[in-house]
């Protein structure tokens, strides 16, 4: 009984408690204030290591390209053996690891300041023997040669193998001077020469010595790379080639063998011109000879590569203002100065007195014997007073005879800027420029600008020209006959038989071309002046221009002003194109017995400029010319890179054509003996290649290039037939695997927009 009433009031009190709980409702009271912290528990055992972090670098030979960054160039004083710190990395900026010290080559020199008038020189104190001559001929050092340390993480250590007062033909170490280090990279992806000037005592180099950079020099020759393709900076190529070096297996030549850039680079350029020639042995025991070489353009144009408006080029005005022997004597090589038979005949034993006569302020001969006034160029600087305009053209719609309106205006005159029509010429003036001697001028009128064949759909046969020439625009010559309109504007309309074909579509051109004459000082000089024109319509609703597929300022980079045909067509490649069409060939040069047929040994050839300036520059063409003067263009040697469509052309416009709407490139004007036996003047017996192989045969002359086209279309036999248009059994499918974005790209196989590093 008393066990049994302790049980239930133990149950009772438990449910009193639980309704309690439950049963109260009231606001939650403000906490607490913290209390006191706990005593800190024992520490707990070391977790195990993790893997090693990565450095952020890569391997090396992944990178598509290398950009080296020279940190710094330490050299102990008096001369101690230098100590290189260098940074690898990609574009995206990721170190490159892992380069192997047998990649790496290091250049050093010094830089001295010219003295009696002499220019300042490299010296580099790394040398080898050349031609059994020891210490001949400047070197660059291996990174196996010294100290090389590759730090993991994209920077590199290299301790050079000895004092730089150890190099048996180096210069005197001055910690004062200017010094260049520079190097190369071979083995893997393109790398930059990284030439890193600097002054041992410290502080920023005051004197340097930049004459010309990688720009001018790749205006022409679109992207420097010598030795191995692993030498691509001109402030690189110093270091090694500089006074002190030679080539010891020429130096019994009269030009000691030299390979000094300033003599070496003159002397290739100025190769044909040259006395004594010029030639090399190269690596390997290979000869080189530059005795033919021409420069695209007139010699004297010093700035084509001495661009004194470039800031970066500090010194690129010593051409004028530090003549000395052997700058100028690497053109002039017929000078013998040590034996003193210089015209002047005195100070030729050293360069002391060459600025007397030949400085910038020089006043001898009232300063006509400074360099810069003897290397002017009299035409080019007569050409600048002339400019050339096509005013209007009007009586175009088929059938009709064309009346063109011109003027020639005067840049150079003051009045110029403000009122260009004040300087227009008289051109009919008895003696002014373009009356005088063999002075001309005229407009050429060719259609249609699809393609500017020339032809009248009529009848098969081609609008002759004046002098009989198939295919050819007719021109209406300015020099006799021409009505001053008013302002010295001046109109004249083309001859009656001279009409826009009945059958002719489309839009049409004119063209001003001509030479003025000028008597520069010793009688009448024919002036080159850019070529302009207008287009016009013939049925189209508004003028439609000529595609335009190359620009004359990359022509110009290297020609520096092209000037054709005796200085007549200048500056204008859609002038060209008017005669240089399609449906051109050579043959009218090609005469029975004809001089140049039998020296070529060939029959005619295209003159279509798509075709014709391809071979030209790939040296694969002769052509019979003006008076059936040979031109054989087989030495030719092109300065660029032959694939980089870009050098000559706008971009993306060198890909394969629609052929339904390119003309068929004529090869053979009248099949026979001589190309004699047909009708030159009729389309209906050419013998032509389709558009595109046109082009690419020009370059790719193998038979297996030959016969891939033709299994893709291509026809090397095609027929025209009277408006120019190709006949033929296949159609070319280039633009299926070489147009852009294609498997077989033309801009990607051709490796157009690559990057180099000058």
């Amino acid at each position: 009984m008393r066990r049994s009433l302790s049980r239930n009031t133990g149950l009772v009190g438990l449910l009193l408690a639980s309704a309690l709980l439950f049963a109260c409702d009231g606001s939650t009271g403000p906490a607490g204030p913290a209390g006191p912290p706990g005593t800190a528990g024992p520490p707990g055992t070391p977790g195990s290591s993790g893997p090693p972090g990565s450095s952020g670098a890569i391997s090396w030979d992944s990178a598509d390209k290398i950009n080296v960054e020279v940190q710094s160039v330490a050299i102990p004083a008096g001369g101690g053996a230098p100590t290189v710190m260098l940074s690898l990395t990609d574009d995206v900026g990721f170190g490159l690891r892992g380069m192997p010290a047998s990649a790496l080559r290091f250049t050093l020199a010094q830089l001295s300041p010219g003295q009696t008038g002499s220019a300042s020189e490299w010296q580099s104190y790394i040398t080898r023997s050349s031609g059994g001559i020891p210490d001949a001929q400047a070197n660059a050092e291996g990174a196996t040669a010294g100290t090389y340390v590759d730090n993991g993480d994209g920077t590199y250590t290299y301790t050079f193998s000895q004092a730089l007062t150890a190099y048996p033909a180096g210069p005197a170490y001055d910690a004062a001077k200017t010094h260049r280090l520079g190097l190369e990279i071979r083995g893997g992806a393109p790398a930059n020469n990284a030439p890193y000037d600097f002054v041992p005592a410290g502080g920023s180099p005051t004197f340097t010595r930049l004459i010309v950079n990688n720009a001018t020099c790749n205006a022409c020759h679109d992207n420097l790379g010598f030795h191995g393709e692993a030498r691509f900076d001109i402030d690189y190529c110093v270091t090694c080639h500089n006074p002190y070096s030679i080539d010891g297996d020429t130096a019994a030549e009269p030009w000691g063998g030299t390979v000094d850039m300033k003599q070496m680079i003159h002397k290739i350029h100025n190769g044909a011109e040259l006395t004594n020639g010029y030639f090399i042995v190269g690596y390997g025991g290979h000869l080189i000879d530059y005795s033919g070489i021409e420069f695209p353009q007139d010699v004297r144009n010093c700035t084509t590569c001495h661009a004194e408006s470039d800031a970066t080029i500090p010194q690129a005005s010593n051409w004028r203002t530090v003549p000395n022997r052997d700058a100028c004597g690497s053109c002039h090589d017929d000078i013998d100065w040590e034996a003193g038979d210089h015209v002047g005949g005195v100070g030729t034993d050293s360069d002391e007195s060459c600025v007397t006569c030949h400085g910038e302020n020089a006043q001898i001969a009232n300063g006509a014997l400074r360099v810069d006034v003897v290397h002017t160029i009299p035409e080019a600087v007569a050409s600048q007073a002339f400019e050339y305009e096509v005013v209007s053209a009007v009586n175009t719609a088929p059938g009709e005879s064309p009346t063109v309106q011109i003027r020639v205006l005067d840049p150079t005159n003051p009045n110029y800027a403000a009122d260009p029509a004040s300087t227009a010429y008289d051109i009919n003036d008895p003696n002014g420029p373009f009356q005088t001697g063999g002075a001309t001028i005229r407009v050429n009128v060719s259609w249609n600008t699809d393609n500017l064949g020339n032809v009248d759909p009529n009848d098969d046969l081609a609008r002759p020209s004046d002098s009989g020439a198939p295919f050819q625009p007719f021109n209406i010559d300015f020099k006799s006959g021409a009505t001053n309109v008013g302002g010295n504007v001046f109109e004249k309309a083309a001859a009656a038989t001279q009409v826009i074909p009945t059958g002719a579509t489309g839009s049409g051109v004119a063209y001003l071309e001509g030479h003025p004459q000028v008597d520069l000082g010793s009688g009448p000089v024919s002036i080159g002046v850019k070529g302009s024109g207008i287009t016009f319509a013939i049925d189209d609703p508004a003028p439609v221009d000529r595609r335009q597929v190359v620009d004359i300022a990359k022509c110009n980079d290297c020609h520096n002003t092209l000037a054709l045909h005796g200085n007549n067509r200048v500056g204008n490649p859609e002038l060209c194109a008017n005669c240089h069409n399609p449906n051109a060939t050579d043959i009218q040069r090609r005469v029975p017995a004809s001089a140049c047929d039998t020296e070529l040994g060939l029959d005619d050839v295209s003159i279509d400029l798509k075709r014709m300036v391809h071979r030209i520059h790939a040296g694969n063409v002769g052509v019979c010319g003006y008076r059936n003067s040979a031109h054989d263009y087989s030495d030719v040697v092109y300065p660029c890179k032959l694939n980089n469509c870009e050098g000559c052309h706008l971009a993306g416009t060198y890909y394969p054509v629609d052929p339904t709407e390119v003309m068929a490139t004529t090869i053979d004007a009248a099949p026979g003996t001589n190309g004699l036996d047909g009708d030159r003047s009729s389309l209906l017996d050419d013998v032509a290649i389709s558009p595109n192989s046109a082009v690419c045969s020009s370059c790719h002359t193998s038979d297996l290039a030959r016969n891939h086209m033709t299994q893709n279309g291509g026809d090397f036999a095609a027929g025209k037939d009277e408006t120019g248009a190709m006949i033929s059994s296949g159609t070319e499918t280039c633009q299926l695997c070489h147009g852009p974005g294609a498997s077989v790209d033309v801009g990607v196989m051709h490796g157009v927009g690559l990057f180099q590093f000058n």
